[in-house]
């Protein structure tokens, strides 16, 4: 039988479709009984769209290996 802290662990394999049909039938079936996990995976969903329409538009051209540094220098600061 399904729990909730199922639901918790495989909740983002679920969203994605990612999970075996036994599996996923099962968390089907809780989340037709429990209210909360349907509250709890919504709160996903709307986590989920925020952060696509949030999500920053970075050039193509961002240097990852200088940022690196900034951030290495940054942390030896604070210590």
């Amino acid at each position: 039988m399904i729990q909730c802290k199922d639901l918790t662990e495989e909740a983002s394999d679920y969203l994605d479709g990612d999970l075996p049909l036994r599996k996923r039938m099962g968390l089907f079936v809780h989340l037709l009984i429990c209210g909360c996990c349907r509250n709890y995976l919504q709160q996903i969903r709307n986590t989920i769209r925020t952060v696509k329409v949030l999500q920053p538009k970075e050039k193509e051209t961002v240097d990852t290996l200088a940022l690196a540094k900034k951030l290495h220098a940054l942390s030896r600061k604070q210590d």
